[in-house]
């Protein structure tokens, strides 16, 4: 287990000499201290990534052996799976099977990207024939990722292996909450010796540590995935510099279920879109259902039944559905959204309190009805295992409730007839609809917001362009 910082190649003995607690959120034990990076370190990672960069090691890399390093990476990260996870699991919460799964993903994202780095194309413009015009696609410079803990495996690999293709050099900070587990990325690119400066992780608090790598000079880029305020703070501290920002953030997500839709999915499509996956602690969590009510209380029956059946617990428990929040803070924060929706008038059909389970953040999960589409709890993220449902009476009304919110990340549709599908889709303010079902992704599919959602694209080759800029080339022929 390394807890030091990772700069230029090699993990450092800490310069600051202070570090932080991660605590296991499901019995409040202390798992281990990170080292916390403060002005000395955080120079020396934007020297090393400036460095990197102005010395064009990845633009110049061969696009083969980057292909290869980039493999050898995923390889790496399956090989260490099972035994990290434990970690993971650990600092995080999640189930075991869980962590593994977002081990896989970030494999599965190296892998796709090492695929694309032959196959990005300049872009021949014809203009007359007087004139040669071509475009490529060129990296920021040093590129800042801030990066959340709900899922930091998966997302520390979509921003990295982005980077890496483009071109830019990284100065990455973990999530103070579970840092720990990132540091794999700085022991298999050892490993896999890719050459230095090129990655670099920095842990701290997200009001110090972020806040001092954010207002650096040496900044080209920031990726963000996080809430809204923060976004919004960043977008104030680099706004004079004119900085591009990436931005993907929270969401309230709807799933509206018409009259021919298959119940049972959409109860399935309910408890793993809310309660099951990092107890709802997921920005494109089903936060709210949108429902007609002639299919309502069969819905409900079924859906209060599954809910009840549910095992809260820790995530070694491999019998656990609902693991715990990630912190008391949060915690408490889910409990105030649910006192607040009892306190509106929405009907709490299940739980809406904390789960005493010895020193575990756990909260059971919870189902309101009849909630006030302009309530509290129907309007903001709530980051917990919450449902909000509703009633419309037609289509229209469905969409206005799907749209009501300042978010637009995520969003889905239940029914039998693909042309209402199809017309729901087009309507929906989300940057991902899905289906008859929850979850359907892909490494090579992009996703992004709407609205206070953020804006730019991860995943597939849409990303590409969130990540890096265009430049024209022109020539007079004479």
């Amino acid at each position: 287990m390394e807890l030091r910082n990772y700069i230029n190649g090699k993990f450092v003995d800490s310069i600051s000499k202070t570090n932080i607690p991660v605590i296991n959120p499901a019995n409040q034990d202390i798992v281990a201290h990170i080292d916390e990076a403060l002005d000395e370190e955080i120079d020396l990672a934007f020297s090393a990534a400036t460095k990197s960069f102005k010395n064009r090691i990845l633009q110049d890399m061969d696009a083969n052996l980057k292909s290869k390093m980039m493999r050898s990476i995923a390889l790496k990260l399956r090989e260490y799976k099972k035994s990290w996870s434990i970690i993971l699991s650990k600092e995080n919460g999640k189930t075991i099977e869980q962590c593994e799964g977002e081990f896989e993903g970030a494999a599965n994202v190296f892998d796709f990207y090492a695929g694309l780095t032959d196959k990005i194309e300049n872009k021949l413009i014809p203009s007359g024939k007087d004139s040669f015009n071509y475009v490529t696609l060129e990296p920021f410079g040093v590129s800042l990722q801030i990066i959340p803990w709900n899922y930091p495996i998966v997302l520390f690999a979509r921003s990295v292996a982005v980077s890496l293709i483009i071109g830019n050099s990284i100065v990455i900070k973990p999530p103070e909450l579970c840092p720990i587990s990132s540091n794999i990325f700085g022991k298999i690119f050892s490993e896999v010796e890719m050459p230095h400066g090129i990655l670099n992780i920095i842990h701290g608090y997200g009001e110090v540590t972020g806040k001092k790598l954010v207002d650096h000079k040496a900044v080209n880029q920031v990726v963000f995935t996080g809430s809204t305020e923060v976004a919004s703070e960043i977008l104030k501290r680099t706004a004079d510099r004119i900085i591009p920002c990436h931005l993907e953030l929270g969401g309230k997500s709807a799933a509206i279920i018409y009259p021919d839709a298959n119940i049972n999915q959409a109860v399935d499509s309910t408890i793993k879109g809310i309660f099951k996956p990092n107890a709802g602690q997921i920005c494109v969590a089903m936060s709210r259902v949108i429902i007609h009510p002639k299919i309502k209380d069969e819905y409900m029956t079924k859906l209060y039944s599954k809910t009840k059946s549910l095992k809260i617990g820790a995530g070694d428990n491999e019998k656990t559905d609902v693991t715990p929040l990630i912190s008391q803070e949060q915690l408490q924060r889910v409990s105030n959204y649910c006192q607040s929706g009892v306190q509106s008038g929405a009907n709490l059909i299940s739980g809406g309190e904390k789960y005493e389970e010895g020193n575990g953040n756990f909260f059971k999960p919870t189902i309101f009805d009849n909630v006030d589409p302009q309530s509290t709890i129907a309007q903001e993220e709530i980051f917990g295992p919450v449902i909000s449902v509703f009633n419309f009476e037609t289509e229209e009304e469905a969409i206005q409730i799907a749209n009501s919110t300042d978010y637009g990340l995520a969003s889905g549709v239940f029914t039998s007839d693909d042309h209402k599908a199809k017309w729901t889709a087009d309507r929906i303010e989300a940057g991902v609809i899905w289906h008859n079902d929850w979850f359907v992704d892909g490494v090579n599919l992009p996703g992004g917001g709407y609205k206070k959602s953020g804006y730019g694209r991860d995943g597939g080759i849409d990303s590409l362009y969130s990540y890096g800029q265009t430049k024209r080339i022109s020539k007079r022929i004479n």
